[in-house]
């Protein structure tokens, strides 16, 4: 069985975490706090896509 992001809770929860967190900063209108806001974006974007690429892979391995 291959381990990844399937493996690994705490990943899954940072990537929750980054976009919940995501919000606040880009609800403001000051340019350096939005492109924090982006930032969590990405990462939780990142992280969810990682994630389902190792779910499809651990199913197709089945």
């Amino acid at each position: 069985m291959r381990r990844g992001a399937t493996a690994s809770p705490k990943r899954d929860v940072v990537t929750v975490s980054m976009l919940v967190l995501a919000g606040p900063f880009l609800a403001t209108s000051r340019p350096e706090t939005a492109i924090i806001g982006a930032l969590f974006v990405a990462v939780g974007v990142y992280g969810t896509v990682e994630s389902l690429a190792a779910a499809v892979l651990a199913y197709l391995d089945t």
